[in-house]
Order: C-alpha cells, then structure tokens, then sequence
C-alpha cells in the first residue's frame, strides 16, 4: 500500500469514530486537570480547536478515533511540558480518583495478576483497533503482545499504555511493576511486545488461621477430658498461632528469594545488554577511525588541491597585477595625446574658437585629468602589490616639504570658504621617496577639503624621540565608528549609500597606508561623527628603516612641479572652475528661460555641476530648465514650481534619486509628475527597484542626449494625454448630472407650464376669479421654488474651490443621491446610515465626483434590483465613507488593476476607465485614503477616509457641528 493511502483514510475518519473508548483514556484529561486545574485544560481545549466538546471525552460510553486520541495526547503533552507526562498520566489509572469504589474493592479481595487479566480480556469492549496476545502470565510476571490495525504515529499513546500496566501493583501500596518494551510497532516492528514484572501483597493469614485450629483443638481436647480447658485452649491455641507464623515467614522467605531471582534475572539481562552495547560502541568505534582516517585522507587531498588553488591564484593576481600595470602604462599614452590636444586649443582661445567650443574644451581638460590621476593610482597600486615599486631614499624635512605643497590647495580652500592653515616648527629630516611623500599628502589634503564645508582643515607637524608625526586635522562631517576600520582598505569607501554626497573610487587611502608602511611608517585616524576627523602620519627617523631590496638604483631626474601639474597630480587652479567636481554641488543651480514662456519646464536634479550644467545646456533649447543641486532641494522645488517633467540622478547628498521620488509619489501634488532617473548602474535589480519606487523612465549613464530628448518628449505626451483622459472623464460625469437635471426639472416645468395657461384665461376674463388666479399662481411659484432648488443643488454638486472649505458629508451624499435618483430602479433599495456629523474639509465639486464615480459604480453593479447603501462614521481622526452593494462583485484577478488609469470592468464602449484612478487622486488629495474590497457574487465594499477638521473650527454650512442626531433612511 502506498504512503498516500493511509493519509486519504485519515483524513476522511471522524473525530468520533468508534475505535478507542473515552473510558480507557479519561486519565489523560483527569490526570492533567488535577495537575494544571480545569480551567488551563478548558482554555488548551478551546484554543487548540478540537471537533469534540470536552463534555463528549467526560462520558465513558463515548468513542473517538485514534488520530483524533492522538492529537489530544499530543496537545497535553505540550502544554504541560513535561517529557515524562503520558508515563505519569498512566500511573494515575490505579489512583482512588480514577477508580472510585472500584479502587477499596480490588485492594480488599483483587491482585494484580487478577487485574491484568481482566483488564486484556475486556480491552475488546474499549479498543476495537487494536488487540493483546498474552504469551504468559505467571504470579508475578506476564508476557504480552499488542498489534494495532492503525499503526500508531508517535510514542505518546505507548508510554501511557506502559503507565497503565505498571500502575496496577500501586493499588496494594506496591511500587510499581516494571515494564520492558522489547519491540514497539511505532519503530516499524510488526507488534508491540512487553515484559511485565511484579511484586505480589504479603499474605499474613497464616497466623490468624493457626490460632483458629489451635482454639478449636482445645475445646475439642477439654471435650473429650483430656485436659483443663483453660490449659488446653491456650497451649493448643499457641502452638497454632506459632506454626501460622512458621508458615507466614518460609512463604515470605520464598517471595523475597523469587524477588531476588527476578532481580538477578534482570541485572544479568542488564550485563548482556550492556555487553551488547559495548559490542556496538567497540564496532561504532572501528567504524569512526576507519572514517577518520579517510576523511584524513580526503583532508589531504584538499589541503592539495587548496595548495594548488592557492599556487594559481597567486599566478592570476601576479597576471593581474601586470595587467594593471600594462593597461595604465597604456591608456596614459592615449591620455597625454588627448591632454596635448586640448591644450593646444585652449591656447587657441576663443578667437578661433566659438565660446561653447571653449566650455566643452575645459570640460573635457577637467575629466582627462581626473581619469590620469585615477589611473597613476592604479599603476601604483599594482605596483607596490606586485613588488616592483622601488624607493628613491632622500632626506626631507616636512615642515618646508608642506609648505610648498599646500599652496595650490589654499586657492581650492578659498572657493569653499574655509582655512587652511600649517602649524609647527621645522623638524629632523627623514628619509623617504619624495614624490611618493608628495602623493600622500596631497590626497590628505584633497579629502580633508573634500569633507570640510565649514571651519577649516589645519595641518600640525610635530616629533618625539623616534619618529616625525603629521596631523592634518579637519573640521567636516567626520567618520562613524565602524567606518574608521575599513576606510584605509582597498576600494572601501565610509559612505555606500545612495545619498554619498561625495565621490570617490576608495584607492587614495589605501595607497596612502601602503606607501607608509613601505617607508615602515603608519598612519591612523581619530575620528567623531560631526567633529570632524584626524589623520595621524608617523614616519620614522634615522635611517634603520631604510630596506636596500627597494632602493631605487636607476638615475632619474625629478619633475618640476609644472610638469608635475599637468601629470593631474596637482588640483586646477583656474578659480572658476572646481577642483575636478569635487565641490560642484557647492556651486548654486541656474534656471534657464528657454525658447520661450509656454515651453514646458522641466526640474534637472543633478549634484554634479557639470553634469547637470550639460543637461541644462542640452534641454535649454527646447524646454524651460531649473535646476537643483541634491535630492532635497529638488523636492521642494517640485513642490513649489510644479515641473512638467523631473530628470534626476539616483546618488545625490541629503536625499537620494529614490528617495526623493518616494517623497513626491506620497504628496498630492507632485504625485502624477513623471520622473526620469538617470544612473551609471546598469543592472536589472537597480532599474526593477526604480520603477517599482514609482519612476516613468531610467536612463543609464553614458546616454545619448538624442535618446534623452526622445524619452523626454514621450514622457511629455503621455502626461497631455493623461490630462486630456481626465477632462473627458470629467465631461462624462457632468454629463450624467444634467441628463439627471433635465429629467427632475421636467415635472415642475410641465405643472408651470400647464399653470399659466388657466391663469392667463382667468385674467383675460371680463370677471376675473381671484381664487382661481391665487391658486395657479402658488402652483407656479411652488414649481419655481422647485426649479430653483434643483438648480442650486446642481451648482452645488459642481463647484469648486483652490481653498478648501468645510463640509458636511452627508450634505454631500445627500447631494449626489439626488443627482442619481432618476437612474435608480424601482427594484433597487439605497439606504443610508449618517453616524458621522462633524466636517471635513476640502474641495466640494471634487469630493462630489468621487461620491459619483462610486454610486454610479455600486448602481450599475446591482442592476435592476439590489441593495446600495451609504453610511458614514467617525474613527479617531478620521471620517469613513461606506458604500457597498450586493451587486454581482468583482473577480480577484481584477482587483489589484482596478486603480490604474485606463482599466475597466465594463464592456468595451462603456467606461473609460479612469473613474477609480481619479477618485484615488483626489481623496489622496485631500489627505485621505480609499479601499476596495469585493467578492464575485458577494457585492462591493468601497471605505473613503477623509481627515476631520481641525477642532474648533466651524463649518461653511453654519449649523451646529456636533449636535445633530445621526441620520439612519431608505431611499426607494
């Protein structure tokens, strides 16, 4: 039989199925309600759902199946958390609480041999899935045997049947019988087998028996003369109770002997056990050195092949190594030729060249020259990595060194405003490679005035007995704890998020510490977050440190510092342009007017000043441009000037691409303004998480600025053909509301219509009727009263206002049911439940096209006989909107689609589609927000919530907010 077999029979057997008697198992329940109280058993019988009522478990004529046993035995195993529970639940079946009178009654006249033989013989009339075979039942011993028919699926019901069979002896205040399992069905064993032993009660009547013979033996010897009565009886009666005693004692010994034997019996079964475990333990043994020695071997092996692992890596970092080195010695040949040529036109100048010509020029000078200097550090990287760099061993004294470096930085320190100062006095040289000291100050110069905005960046030199120590202190944003550890390592960097407010590759610091450390210097950092940060440089005096493998021994003269310059070594010095984009988000944004004032504008948020000055540049000819320089100035740009288009970067400071893209989706205003993201990250994962966040477009870097203004100008069409949807959406419902006008107003007019008529008659008479006259003209100013009523609810079902006012929504309900009622079947029921009578506040002609599009929805959903109800209630903050029908529902394949724009369920013709998408826009509008929720054939819920006025203010329909009584009606 398959193992599906048994799981389709489980599953279709009754909880009550008469299989295992409740009588049998009452222990369980008692057991536990005695030990944990009946009100932990009820709230662990309720809380676990059971099928049956414990009331049906308390009756011992009532059957359960044994899986639904099982799990019951299972739920008080866990609640009680006790291992031993089902063990100590069987013991309590001998219990005076369990038996009752039954219990005095086999104490008086039972055993236990008789108790377990009774007790297999009746077990047919309580388990009728199972049976016992006893193979022998002696005085104090029995073997049986228990094979279900339903194979049991854990252990709980065979530790209680154990409990059980060693709890008989207790009844006689005996301990209790011991109980071997030899085999048990669970284990996969055709049966279960047990092995029961136990002590019997001591008999004593052996006394009370011999001094009975004794008494009557002397009556019968004083009867027949053979003595005194009083000296017969008491000798004869003796000697009984004597030999009694005798007998007492040699049955007592025997049990005791019988006892022993047992007992003997059972440590001999121990030893051959224990023996035959040892047997196991000494095989378990062999086998684990066996496979110790073969995983040894297999160790080995791997130690071998994680050797020859290590051998090839070594070889492709030496590969790689040398790649870096060949590829940088490569590309700098093409970068001095494209550096050689910019240079020439720059001294061309403007003369022969237009100034647009001369900007794209100096751009392209900025960006050759930052790509020098990232790849010189790369080529010195991989050289000290693959071993070749060598030093030039010079003396050189630090103070004077610095001050001719700092120079070119005072300038950069100018533009940010902020000092730069050098303090210290001259100090003893030491010998190290000058232009690698070069190096490394210069990059500790460029991060300090990198991550300084304001204050300064002071460089201290100072020394002690051993060696010249360098400070260069800063006054920036300084360095969080974990990120000190890991900002000297290779390509790490202290900021990874998507709002670094700064660049970088993570190689200058770590070139830094290598070229330290190759002099046997140091460097480390103290650091706080917004105190700023130190940099400790230590470099040893004397000449100890000097290690002749590096020495430099080719001849080289040193470069100049104007060659030095234009190797990208220094930063520019032009004061109006930044030092390599380092602080271009410190230069303010520019608007640009465009072609002219109808142009669509367009919001470019770029931290990167040439970057988005090239953005700007490119969309100026088409669009009007503003600009932002970081995610959070974008968003309140946003805000405030209402773009028809947002291109923006994704890592910018303050706030990144997304998260300012999160920030605009979550406000009304700026909710439908598409959003192109423009990044260097090319993978799925990245372009997933931005269209996910909410983004129209995104556009990797390099881009194409043909393919840029043809996404922009998409984005800019579909935007107008939004806008134009929702016009017509707009239409249609008005639309609705004067097809509904001209049907109420039809009646009223027709009565003053047929009024005038009589009255004009009456008036052209030769004796006018007064009575008639009054009477035609109340008909016809009770109809004009009539049209003007409907006139004003129409305009005010329609106006609209920029500044909110406060409303009544069951004013506006009301409002809109009126609008309806000439398209309600005489088949369908509104009704309507006001519970809420505070305002809210808003646009009303807006809140009165979301109430169309929603009871338009709920009418048509009914048909020609339903049910719409409307009601309202307060919440906390919050007013909630309720209209639901019974109508025929929506599937649920349909639900998550139902708020996009253009979606219908309608047939096609029918709907637009936008009817949902604009209620969503304007309840988010107004603060609030809107769920659906539907069942096909179950009908439509739709819940609005709107916040409530701020208290103390009143409403624009002057009643008494508050104090009106809720409005319950029917319609229909």
């Amino acid at each position: 039989m398959s193992d599906s077999a048994p799981q389709r029979e489980d599953a279709q057997t009754p909880d009550n199925a008469p299989e295992v008697g409740t009588r049998a198992t009452s222990t369980l329940l008692l057991y536990f309600e005695q030990r944990y109280g009946g009100e932990r058993l009820q709230r662990a019988w309720a809380r676990h759902g059971f099928g049956l009522p414990l009331e049906y478990m308390r009756t011992p004529t009532n059957f359960v199946s044994l899986r639904f046993l099982e799990r019951v035995a299972a739920m008080l195993q866990q609640e009680s958390g006790d291992p031993q529970f089902m063990r100590q639940a069987g013991l309590f079946t001998a219990s005076p609480q369990a038996l009752g009178f039954v219990f005095y009654m086999l104490r008086a006249v039972g055993s236990p041999r008789m108790c377990y033989r009774q007790t297999i013989e009746f077990s047919p009339s309580y388990n009728r899935v199972g049976h016992f075979t006893v193979e022998r039942l002696e005085r104090e011993r029995l073997d049986l045997t228990y094979r279900s028919s339903i194979v049991e699926q854990d252990r709980n019901i065979c530790e209680l049947r154990m409990g059980q069979f060693a709890s008989f002896p207790t009844i006689w205040g005996l301990a209790p019988a011991e109980v071997r399992e030899l085999e048990c069905q669970v284990h996969g064993a055709p049966a279960c087998r047990y092995h029961l032993t136990w002590t019997d009660p001591p008999s004593l009547w052996g006394h009370h028996l011999g001094l009975v013979l004794g008494t009557v033996c002397g009556l019968a010897a004083t009867a027949v003369g053979l003595g005194h009565p009083v000296f017969c009886v008491g000798a004869l009666a003796t000697a009984g109770f004597a030999v009694g005693g005798w007998l007492d004692g040699r049955r007592e010994l025997k049990g005791k002997d019988e006892a022993l034997r047992s007992q003997n019996q059972a440590i001999m079964g121990s030893l051959s056990e224990l023996q035959q475990r040892y047997d196991e333990i000494f095989r378990a043994n062999v086998a684990l050195e066996d496979r110790v020695a073969e995983r040894t071997q297999e160790l080995k092996e791997a130690n071998g092949k994680l050797g020859d692992a290590l051998v090839r890596q070594q070889e492709l970092d030496r590969l790689k190594s040398e790649f870096f080195d060949n590829v940088s010695h490569e590309l700098r040949t093409p970068l001095t030729l494209i550096l050689l040529t910019l240079e020439s036109l720059e001294r061309r100048g403007e003369e022969n060249n237009p100034e647009v010509v001369m900007q794209h020029v100096a751009t392209m000078e900025r960006s050759a020259q930052r790509l020098l200097r990232l790849i010189n550090n790369l080529l010195d990287l991989a050289q000290l990595e693959s071993g070749k760099a060598r030093l030039r061993y010079q003396p050189l004294e630090l103070h004077a060194f610095l001050s001719t470096v700092l120079p070119p930085f005072l300038a950069m320190a100018e533009r940010q405003g902020v000092w730069l100062k050098l303090e210290g006095q001259t100090v003893t040289p030491v010998e190290v490679d000058h232009e690698r000291m070069d190096i490394v100050f210069q990059n500790l110069l460029s991060n300090a005035l990198k991550f300084t905005q304001a204050g300064g960046v002071t460089v201290r030199v100072h020394e002690d007995e051993k060696d010249v120590w360098v400070d260069v202190v800063d006054t920036g944003q300084g360095i969080s704890a974990p990120d000190t550890k890991v900002i000297f390592d290779r390509f790490a960097q202290a900021d990874n998020s998507g709002t670094r407010r700064f660049g970088g590759t993570g190689i200058g610091l770590a070139l830094v510490k290598e070229t330290l450390e190759l002099h046997e210097g140091g460097i480390h950092v103290t650091s706080e977050l917004g105190q700023g940060s130190t940099f400790h440089v230590r470099l040893p005096k004397g000449r100890a440190h000097i290690r002749e493998e590096l020495r430099e021994r080719r001849r080289a003269e040193m470069p100049v510092r104007r060659e030095r310059r234009i190797s990208g070594s220094y930063p520019s010095l032009d004061a109006g342009v930044p030092d390599n984009g380092r602080n271009a988000s410190a230069l303010p944004a520019r608007d640009h007017a465009g072609p002219g004032p109808d142009a669509p504008r367009i919001l470019v948020v770029e931290d990167d000043a040439e970057i988005r000055g090239f953005i700007a540049g490119l969309l100026k000819q088409h669009y009007r441009v503003m600009e932002a320089v970081n995610g959070e100035e974008g968003r309140q740009r946003a805000l405030a000037e209402r773009p028809e288009l947002i291109v923006s970067d994704v890592m910018m400071p303050v706030l990144s691409g997304l998260q300012m893209l999160e920030a605009l989706r979550s406000h009304p205003q700026t909710v439908d303004i598409p959003v192109i993201l423009l990044t260097a990250r090319q993978e799925v994962s990245a372009k997933v998480e931005a269209l996910g966040t909410g983004a129209n477009d995104y556009l990797g870097k390099p881009f194409s600025p043909r393919e840029l203004l043809a996404r922009i100008e998409t984005q800019l069409r579909l935007r107008e053909a939004a806008i134009r949807s929702a016009e017509n959406e707009r239409l249609a419902a008005i639309g609705l509301l004067t097809s509904g006008f001209a049907h109420e107003v039809r009646n009223p007019l027709n009565g003053l219509m047929n009024a005038l008529t009589p009255l004009k008659e009456v008036l052209v008479a030769d004796t006018p009727d007064a009575q008639m006259s009054r009477a035609m003209v109340e008909v016809m100013e009770e109809c004009g009263q009539r049209i003007r009523h409907l006139a004003e609810s129409l305009l005010s079902f329609t106006r609209t206002t920029d500044t909110p006012v406060m409303l009544s929504l069951d004013t506006l309900l009301d409002s809109t049911l009126g609008v309806l009622m000439w398209r309600v079947p005489s088949g369908v029921t509104v009704e309507r439940a006001y519970e809420c009578t505070l305002p809210v506040q808003g646009d009303p002609g807006s809140l009165n096209q979301v109430w169309l599009n929603l009871l338009d929805n709920a009418l048509r959903a009914v048909g020609e006989h339903g049910r719409v109800r409307v009601a309202t209630s307060c919440q906390g903050d919050e007013a909630v909107v309720t209209i639901s029908d019974n109508g025929v529902g929506i599937r649920q394949e349909d639900m998550e689609r139902l708020f996009q724009p253009f979606f219908s369920t309608r047939a096609a013709g029918e709907g637009t589609g936008l009817g949902l998408a604009l209620s969503r826009r304007i309840v988010v509008r107004h603060g609030g927000r809107i769920h659906l929720s539907s069942a096909p054939g179950k009908g439509t819920q739709v819940e609005v919530r709107l916040p409530l006025r701020p208290p103390g203010r009143s409403s624009s329909n002057g009643g008494a907010e508050g104090q009106s009584e809720p409005r319950v009606g029917r319609l229909g």
